[in-house]
């Protein structure tokens, strides 16, 4: 165990009973003071395995983990807008814009428009030449499994509903769909930025993640232009049969593309290979000269699909599997 370094503040605390079972001591009024500890505030405690523990404030930790940076608007050479997705994404904490002139009100506007789509974040202060945007979002709260589950469920909703319409059922215009989906994106990206790496294959598996969040962004936008072809198209009940077999595909494949980056299944693979044979051979039966459109769209939608599965199976060689060191040559 370390010894004490006696040019530090050390206090002695004596262990006390409560209840039946449980120890406890108090903590020093000085650091209680200092930090603006108040019950209920929550404490973090690391065991080493040298027997000591570090506490640490929640508040505090925050404070200390605070990214902040600042833009000179008269120097930026591109719109302020235009950047607060990219440092957000980033992790940043705290973004302040400042100029020796006025900034117009129409800047203004679009970043805190700008700023809605960002999760946790908004703008804080609004001066003639000064503009903060804060970000409350605690990114090691939120996890990737969670947000690309979060990312399929906008996008599977997108193609019920298409399918729902096709079959003569209520539809309903999901319009905060593509915000949702945006802001989901944006999160998992600062997610992905704020992680500490201890292995080369985590770095590996999140970038696979990261670029089939780029691609289920990209679905997520085919499908809308779907839904509004198909909604302007007089299709016959044959091609009709044949769009909504072809969506329903499109559904299963989406599932297999995302629970196989995530964790990864030889099956699942082969599956989504199967699944985009099937959907190939549906869109080959649509007249591409009766609706050049329509086919264009769902030929993009399914390359968008087959690039995604091609990344999330190359998660299977990130895993231990004998298979894969076994020796062709012998």
């Amino acid at each position: 165990m370390e010894e004490f370094d006696s040019s530090k503040d050390i206090e002695t605390r004596k262990v006390q009973k409560l209840g039946s079972s449980s120890l406890f001591i108090t903590l020093p009024k000085k650091w209680i003071n200092k930090w603006s500890i108040k019950p209920g505030d929550k404490i973090l405690i690391e065991v080493s395995d040298d027997g000591s523990l570090k506490l640490l404030a929640e508040k505090v930790k925050l404070i200390i983990n605070k990214k902040s940076i600042k833009i000179d608007v008269d120097s930026l050479k591109q719109p302020m807008p235009s950047i607060i997705p990219c440092l957000y994404s980033l992790g940043y904490d705290e973004i302040v814009f400042e100029s020796k002139k006025p900034l117009m009100q129409k800047d203004i506007e679009d970043i805190i428009d700008v700023t809605k789509q960002m999760v946790g974040s908004e703008v804080t202060e609004a001066s003639d030449g000064r503009i903060k945007v804060e970000c409350l979002l605690d990114s090691e709260k939120v996890g990737l499994e969670s947000l690309l589950r979060r990312m399929l469920n906008v996008i599977s909703k997108k193609v019920d509903d298409i399918v729902a319409y096709i079959t003569n059922e209520p539809i309903k215009d999901n319009l905060n769909n593509n915000e949702d989906l945006k802001r989901i994106y944006f999160m998992l990206l600062r997610r992905v930025m704020s992680i500490k790496y201890d292995t080369s294959k985590n770095i590996t598996k999140n970038f696979f993640i990261v670029m089939n969040s780029i691609l289920l962004l990209n679905t997520g936008n085919l499908i809308d232009k779907l839904t509004k072809l198909i909604k302007s198209e007089e299709l016959t009940e044959t091609e009709k049969g044949v769009i909504k077999d072809t969506l329903q595909k499109v559904n299963d494949l989406l599932d297999e593309v995302v629970m196989t980056v995530l964790f990864p299944s030889i099956k699942r693979v082969s599956n989504g290979i199967m699944l985009i044979k099937q959907v190939k051979y549906n869109i080959s039966t649509l007249d591409d000269k009766k609706y050049p459109l329509l086919f264009n769209y769902l030929q993009d939608l399914i390359a968008s699909l087959e690039s995604a599965l091609d990344n999330s199976s190359c998660t299977l060689f990130l895993e231990d599997m004998p298979w894969i060191e076994r020796n062709l040559t012998a």
